[in-house]
């Protein structure tokens, strides 16, 4: 990897304060101005003014958002997606959705709902793709239990104290540290060097599981870094329009596809959904009740048809509830400004999408099926950061030769313990499930052979 680089200080751009909205309108191409033409006056616009981390030239026939979607599209942490856990685990099935279909599924609904509200559409896309890339092998299972046993070492071997309310291992930065960072694909910077205003989103990425937060440990091992990015980005009270959408098209997507897959495997059954009382799911089966077959003859079919009112009846909601709201913001910087989302469900919509949730909690994320996979990926997790991490710091270590090539060199290049076993946090995050599993066995089956894909 080339060295790591500082990027260039905001201050020293344009206008910076205004890079998390898009930088100088009045600086554009054709191809901008095209786009720009469809954008409400809050959106964030396609411009030439357009900020980034690093020196940066403008891509010609594309908006910078066009390119920063490209850029992901093309990454090796967007392929890796594919394997890597929604819900259920990836080989436990071909037709349940994975990280990379739940990311394509977010971004059509964060265009369709951007397109409706005159977002910029690009901008979303792009921050759909990238939203969930940081995410480790199995899940939230193991996002938790790499957060925990990050958390253990650092206070054992270092005395780093997890502090209250705190994550060491935080998905959303991991996502900016993978396009900002550890992606590599350019001579000239590390990362994608991605615009500002995609990476602000980023880090603004909020749902009921995520919140923007910095993990601790990069404060003890990058205070610099971790000021910079505070100042930068989480700072601003809130966040984009088109962060909002996409904030708001991931809950849309994963309520309705977890349920759909849960349907699918028989978790739950098509006809206990109407005893939930659910002002949302009554509405959706109504609709599908029209001309459509019974469920008891084709209970899948009914199913889809349910699942595909469900999601028309929650954009439907969104657009009439935040249109009003929009209508009263006149440019991008009132929107940083505001504490508030604009772009949310109405106050009923609202409750029954956070029932769902309770359901879906209650019977499918804690199904016994899905425990025991659990189970099995958090015991994976544990015994490879066990292995990798063991005697990292000693001289002699055994630990760091079991790691690739590549990632052997990134620890021995760093010089601060807590950055050195963030490395190997890298590392494991970035694997998919099917890497985690095949990993664990060259380790602990002693008739599997040593395979290549591990240098």
């Amino acid at each position: 990897m080339p060295p790591f680089r500082e990027p260039s200080p905001c201050r020293t751009l344009p206008e910076a304060e205004r890079s998390a909205m898009g930088g100088h309108p009045d600086r554009c191409s054709p191809v901008c101005a095209a786009r720009n033409a469809l954008l409400a006056p809050w959106a964030v616009a396609c411009s030439a003014g357009v900020s980034h981390e690093f020196p940066h030239r403008h891509p010609g026939n594309r908006t910078y958002f066009q390119q920063d979607r490209d850029r992901l599209l093309h990454s090796e942490a967007f392929r890796r997606l594919g394997y890597k856990t929604q819900v259920f685990v990836v080989h436990e099935g071909d037709f349940y959705r994975t990280r990379l279909t739940h990311t394509l599924e977010v971004s059509q609904v964060a265009r369709g709902l951007a397109c409706a509200l005159q977002a910029n559409e690009d901008l979303c896309e792009t921050v759909a793709y990238a939203h969930d890339l940081g995410h480790p092998p199995f899940g939230h299972r193991g996002e938790d239990a790499l957060d925990a046993l990050y958390a253990d070492l650092l206070d054992r071997r270092l005395g780093l104290a997890r502090p209250t309310g705190r994550k060491a291992f935080e998905q959303n930065f991991q996502s900016y540290r993978i396009v900002s960072r550890l992606e590599r694909r350019y001579a000239e910077f590390p990362g994608l060097n991605l615009s500002r205003p995609a990476l602000h989103a980023v880090l603004k990425h909020h749902t009921a599981y995520d919140a923007p937060a910095l993990p601790y440990p990069l404060e003890a091992s990058e205070p610099e870094e971790a000021g910079r990015v505070r100042r930068e980005y989480l700072d601003a009270a809130g966040c984009s329009v088109e962060a909002q959408i996409v904030n708001i098209a991931d809950q849309i997507a994963w309520v309705t596809h977890d349920l759909e897959d849960a349907l699918r495997v028989r978790f739950l059954k098509v006809e206990e959904l109407r005893d939930l009382n659910n002002p949302l799911l009554m509405a959706a089966w109504g609709r599908a009740h029209e001309g459509a077959p019974d469920w008891e003859k084709d209970s899948i079919l009914w199913a889809r048809l349910l699942v595909r009112n469900m999601i028309d009846l929650l954009i439907g909601d969104v657009i009439a509830s935040s249109s009003p709201r929009l209508s009263l913001l006149k440019n991008p910087e009132e929107v940083l400004r505001s504490g508030e989302p604009a772009v949310d469900f109405s106050p009923s919509m609202a409750s029954a999408v956070r029932a769902m949730r309770e359901m879906l909690f209650s019977r499918v994320y804690t199904h016994p099926v899905v425990e025991r996979m659990s189970a099995k990926a958090a015991s994976i997790i544990e015994r490879l950061f066990e292995s990798l991490t063991r005697d990292l710091l000693e001289p002699g270590s055994v630990s760091i030769r079991l790691l690739p090539l590549a990632t052997r060199a990134r620890v021995e290049e760093a010089r601060d313990p807590v950055a050195r076993y963030g490395v190997v946090v890298d590392f494991l995050a970035g694997m998919t499930d099917r890497f985690a599993s095949e990993f664990y066995r060259v380790l602990y089956e002693p008739e599997e052979r040593g395979i290549t894909s591990l240098y």
